[in-house]
């Protein structure tokens, strides 16, 4: 039988892990999963009042976004590496209180100078976070040998979807933005640390012959660059959608200004949704069904939107796009925590890497072809996207069962302290 181990912090040796503490920790990683949403939420929230706060240009907003993206794209790698040393369980609450504090300082930046290396180290720490709690969620996950992976991502969506509708509503009742981002931050601190002491520690890698390790390198390094690659697909995907869903049912299905938004409202909505179901439908198709499904739902729901056009056709198809892209990444992320020869943290630093540029890529790649060729034709790059996900994700994703896939899996001899 399989026994789920972590280190004796007085001893340090393994003993086995009780069903509470594997509850305790699943608890805190989705805790950390909110926080992370819900501070990347209320700051996406409220960038029109800061546009509005200092004058800003388009341009002008472009370099605020491009620090934040800069910094996130500087320690995602250097966190990955700090996991192979020190476990993720020992940066995912410092990043976690650091990022939530960091709203502080864009809420209070006293110039447009100031709010740039502001959103830099936002992005630092975001990007820290990110790579963190995600390799904590696979520590979980391989420990109570069942998928949850998408449960962990829901919470990042219910996140950003609380504070974007909380936050819109109280900037309509005269609060300022810097206050609510006062508040706000004072409240995920204390989520923060209400997960000290609850997550898992990261199991050591098992120690493998040369000629083995070799073996393993070379098939290692192809499914990470494959994954890697699904990433950035999936996410430029998702990317897209959120910025461009509710353009789409103004601009192209004729909606009104007022009611535009439900093409986002729709898509958020959905992919939210199907993050909170996927885990139980991972568990009885497996990984590469997801995949395959996921990415073809996906094509299908923007081939509808674009045939159709009208807006009836762009909400039934933004919201199949939202369960379709709903569990691409979990299973993605989790795959890559998963390599046999490789550190979770490294590997998962650069999937999440490769996924954060396709993000944020998409939004200005779609608008440029959109501006050449209107934005139904624009959108037509995501139904190829979706059909290469269902094709690539079989020589990316083991072919198994989640139990299979979880029993597969070295058993721990040691933890990283």
């Amino acid at each position: 039988m399989h026994l789920d181990i972590e280190c004796d912090p007085q001893l340090q040796r393994p003993h086995r892990t009780s069903e509470a503490r594997l509850r305790q920790a699943r608890r805190a990683a989705a805790v950390l999963f909110l926080v992370d949403g819900l501070t990347f939420g209320t700051w996406a929230a409220l960038i029109p009042a800061f546009k509005r706060a200092f004058s800003l240009t388009e341009g002008g907003l472009s370099w605020v976004l491009f620090a934040l993206v800069g910094g996130a794209m500087v320690s995602m790698p250097v966190t990955g590496r700090l996991i192979g040393r020190w476990g993720s369980h020992r940066l995912s609450h410092p990043a976690a209180l650091v990022f939530s504090a960091t709203l502080l300082a864009l809420a209070w930046a006293p110039s447009y100078g100031m709010l740039i290396v502001s959103a830099f180290f936002f992005g630092v720490w975001k990007g820290a976070l990110d790579v963190s709690v995600n390799a904590q969620a696979i520590v979980v996950e391989n420990a109570m040998q069942k998928p949850i992976m998408s449960s962990f991502q829901a919470f990042w969506s219910l996140g950003g979807l609380v504070a974007a509708c909380s936050l819109s509503m109280l900037l309509h009742q005269g609060f300022s933005h810097s206050l609510l981002m006062t508040m706000m931050s004072v409240v995920l601190l204390a989520m923060g640390v209400w997960t000290f002491g609850r997550l898992l520690p990261d199991p050591a890698p098992m120690r493998r012959d040369e000629k083995a390790q070799g073996d393993v390198s070379k098939s290692s390094r192809l499914q990470l660059g494959l994954l890697g690659g699904l990433a950035f697909l999936a996410l430029f995907s998702e990317g897209v959608m959120l910025d461009w869903s509710a353009v789409y049912t103004e601009t192209v299905s004729r909606l009104p200004v007022s009611t535009a938004p439900l093409g986002f409202a729709v898509f958020a909505l959905c992919m939210a949704s199907g993050r909170f179901l996927g885990d139980v439908v991972t568990a009885r198709i497996g990984n590469v069904a997801i995949l395959r499904v996921s990415g073809l739902v996906a094509a299908g729901g923007i081939a509808l939107a674009v045939i159709g056009q009208a807006w009836p056709f762009a909400l039934a198809g933004f919201a199949l796009v939202g369960l379709g892209v709903a569990n691409m990444v979990p299973v993605i992320f989790g795959a890559a925590g998963r390599i046999e020869g490789q550190a979770p943290g490294t590997s998962l630093a650069t999937v999440t890497t490769a996924g954060y540029f396709g993000f944020l890529a998409g939004p200005p790649v779609v608008g440029f072809v959109a501006a050449h060729v209107g934005l139904p034709a624009a959108f037509c790059g995501v139904i190829v996207f979706g059909i290469a996900i269902a094709t690539l994700g079989i020589r990316a994703v083991q072919n198994r069962g989640s139990r299979s896939v979880f029993a597969s899996a070295p058993e721990p001899t040691a933890c990283v302290r």
